[in-house]
């Protein structure tokens, strides 16, 4: 689906959400006053509710933007799926509406009617999402159908297949598929096709002949890397008879990551790692870890007080220990700890992974190991923009030049900016466990980030405890 018609799905996707979240506080008002629900200071007027409209779409649009719900890749979320994440966003939202309704000085709402509203609001976001995805499918149904020939080859041909099916590129009638690639790659192919009843045509020479005897709207060109020189000598003679030809990158054996385009002064440049979290969503996620920071400082003060003086007075050397760790984009920074160990634990040995045999921490040391107290000023590093609250947890330079070494993708976890916890940790994958287990943690989480799963993750740190048997 092109940039134009995906925009459009979102413009649409974003009013139907605006018309129900507010059909849902006018029909509150309904309820609360002439459903029989008792009314001591007499009814209000609707004009009074209908003022708020505007403050409850504004609310609703930036929390669901927040969390991702306009995002292209939530397109094709099963009906289940989305229904739950718009039941989570909605709670947030919800209390960003009763907070707003706090410091609203014009008029005192009904709690009974806010209650209302924030319990039917989901129902109705829901069903305007079901109404919606009907109606497009009822729209692709009748749209007039656009003659398509794929020409593939290999995986690519599968995938614009499917693409094609679920009208990603085109509402689509394949009139045909031409097979480009080795004799056993064709014979698959056509295996293929067979299989599915498209008509498998012969590769040409004379487009134009070709062209004008099967008139086509759209030719998708699916083609893996090795072929591309079929592209270089036929790609012109394609573009020169059919309005609309689409290329599909063969990227996906070099990407871990979501892949991204960008124009760059006019010229369309592919990211094959691209993060989630570009934009303004990078821009939230800053100012949540701040202020998440400055709340945690706050709360966890008499704590780090304490600590900083058992830390002191059991053994020689200063309170805090800082450490070389490797974070976004491969950037070194000095990470902050609570000194758990003498003050020389590594002349001898050098770097050394922390195991359960590890016996240099003093004693205090192992209790704050053991409870993780030991990484409460790390707070201190994501107010200075160095970590977040939530990512992949960040290496020392020399294990992660060993790591990227041996384990292939490594270096990926570096897209994103180094957290205090992450779905790795409160996977129980931390400590002296498998590395390519946190690793396939830490891609997971790049790949379905979102805002929900960072609270998601927070909640799961704050419920299974400090105390972990993996931490040492």
């Amino acid at each position: 689906m092109n940039s134009r018609r995906q925009n459009i799905l979102t413009l649409l996707r974003m009013m139907m959400d605006v018309v129900m979240v507010s059909f849902s506080w006018v029909f509150a008002y309904y309820l609360r006053f002439y459903a029989g629900f008792e009314v001591l200071k007499g009814v209000p007027y609707l004009d009074l509710y209908l003022k708020m409209i505007p403050f409850i779409s504004v609310i609703w649009l930036f929390v669901f933007f927040v969390f991702g719900h306009y995002r292209r890749s939530n397109r094709h979320r099963s009906a289940i799926l989305e229904g739950f994440d718009i039941f989570q966003t909605s709670v947030v939202a919800t209390l960003a509406f009763i907070a707003f309704t706090f410091f609203y000085e014009e008029y005192r709402y009904s709690r009974l009617t806010v209650g209302i509203f924030s319990m039917t609001q989901v129902f109705f976001l829901i069903a305007g999402r079901s109404i919606m995805r009907k109606a497009l499918r009822l729209y692709r149904k009748k749209a007039a159908p656009r003659r398509t020939l794929i020409i593939g080859g290999g995986e690519l041909l599968v995938t614009a297949l499917e693409m094609s099916k679920l009208g990603d590129i085109a509402s689509n009638d394949i009139a045909g598929v031409i097979l480009v690639g080795d004799e056993a790659q064709i014979a698959a192919g056509r295996q293929f096709c067979s299989e599915r009843k498209l008509e498998v045509l012969d590769q040409q020479n004379d487009w134009a002949s070709f062209f004008v005897t099967n008139p086509m709207q759209t030719v998708i060109v699916a083609l893996p890397q090795k072929l591309f020189g079929w592209i270089d000598d036929n790609l012109e003679g394609i573009a020169s008879q059919v309005p609309d030809v689409k290329v599909l990158p063969d990227l996906m054996k070099f990407t871990k990551l979501a892949a991204g385009i960008e124009l760059i002064s006019g010229v369309p440049v592919i990211s094959i790692h691209d993060s989630p979290l570009a934009g303004i969503q990078g821009v939230v996620k800053r100012v949540i870890d701040i202020v998440g920071a400055i709340v945690a400082i706050i709360l966890f003060s008499p704590v780090m007080i304490i600590v900083s003086v058992l830390v002191k007075f059991s053994s020689d050397g200063p309170i805090l220990y800082t450490q070389d760790r490797m974070g976004i984009d491969g950037k070194v920074f000095r990470m902050m700890k609570f000194r758990s160990m003498p003050v020389a634990a590594e002349a001898k040995t050098g770097a050394v992974f922390a195991t359960a045999k590890d016996n240099r921490a003093t004693p205090i040391g192992k209790l704050l190991r053991k409870s993780s107290l030991d990484e409460l000023p790390q707070f201190f590093n994501v107010l200075l923009g160095d970590m977040s609250l939530v990512g992949p947890r960040p290496e020392r330079p020399v294990f992660v030049n060993d790591f990227r070494r041996k384990i292939p993708g490594y270096f990926l976890r570096h897209k994103v900016k180094a957290g205090i916890t992450g779905w790795a940790q409160v996977n129980g994958w931390r400590g002296d466990t498998s590395i390519e287990k946190r690793i396939e943690c830490d891609l997971y989480y790049i790949q379905n980030w979102s805002f929900s799963l960072d609270i998601r993750i927070i909640v799961l740190t704050v419920f299974q405890g400090f105390f972990n048997k993996n931490a040492y």
